[in-house]
């Protein structure tokens, strides 16, 4: 009986911040503060509300003031300076910064762009412990064909061969100036290692291009096939891809009632490792879907 009154109370307090939270997005939200504000012991705190929410507290603050802040940059007029105010942050240069790093445009770009379409939700993360954590509320999405500008490499995911392709392609596209500002960057994978052997799995990286160029050498022109999928939102090291896959089929394919298209699988990337730290990696999973 106590035990139940213990966890009824903790419930409770746990609601009562998240709602003080929504509430007072602009305010002090650090632990200390929300701690001694509900009378919950400073040491212990994070714990409770990580065991509740299944994230940490700093983490669900994040996205409840990025959620606000596409609200207001898609549906008022609000200044950037005071958006960012209102969300928390000392000033525009903090706010766009953040902004920048969890979407990969600025908020300026997204106000001035109304067919950018943001996804706050993450289906998958990687918690300190290391343990892939799943929320899954993955879209669905019909897209067109895209011609892209790809170099097909052969070998192990995310060897040493791969990134240097991945230079490659983009110094070509660079210096041949036929992309735009933040074209869509993604991996189209062939083959399962389990099957051909982590040695033998054959890759498509591409950068989508409208233009019409020269190929050279392994860089060449192609066309991704477009239709229907299912695309799960990833947060988190690029280590832990394959234990993604695996977990995707097991959680979620083998549970639906929507059928696999026979095409291979699409890895879309948000961010990119030179300028994000592991943990903060967006990667998209696109499932071909009928």
């Amino acid at each position: 009986m106590i035990q139940d009154k213990t966890k009824s109370y903790y419930q409770q307090k746990v609601t009562d911040v998240l709602q003080y939270v929504n509430n007072n997005i602009g305010g002090d939200l650090s632990v200390k503060t929300l701690s001694a504000h509900f009378g919950i012991s400073f040491f212990h705190f994070h714990r409770i509300m990580k065991a509740a929410i299944n994230e940490s507290l700093g983490a669900y603050i994040d996205r409840i003031r990025f959620e606000t802040a596409i609200k207001l940059l898609r549906y008022s007029n609000e200044p950037l300076t005071d958006i960012a105010s209102h969300i928390g942050y000392l000033d525009l240069s903090s706010f766009s910064k953040a902004f920048s790093k969890e979407f990969g445009l600025s908020p300026l770009e997204f106000r001035n762009n109304k067919a950018i379409v943001l996804n706050t939700h993450i289906d998958y993360r990687v918690s300190e412990e290391k343990k892939i954590i799943t929320n899954l509320k993955p879209k669905i999405i019909s897209i067109p064909d895209k011609k892209v500008c790809c170099i097909n490499v052969v070998g192990k995911y995310g060897s040493e061969g791969t990134y240097k392709a991945w230079d490659e392609l983009g110094d070509f596209v660079m210096k041949n100036k036929i992309v735009g500002w933040r074209p869509d960057v993604f991996a189209v994978y062939y083959d399962d290692p389990d099957i051909v052997g982590i040695e033998s799995c054959a890759t498509d990286l591409c950068i989508a291009t409208k233009k019409i160029f020269k190929e050279e050498g392994r860089i060449k022109a192609k066309t991704i096939a477009g239709g229907k999928f299912v695309v799960f939102r990833y947060k988190g090291s690029y280590d832990y891809l394959w234990e993604l896959y695996n977990s995707i089929y097991k959680d979620w394919v083998l549970f639906s009632d929507l059928k696999i298209r026979d095409l291979p699988s699409i890895e879309k990337y948000l961010n990119f490792e030179h300028n994000t730290k592991p943990n903060n990696l967006l990667t998209e999973i696109y499932i071909p879907i009928e």
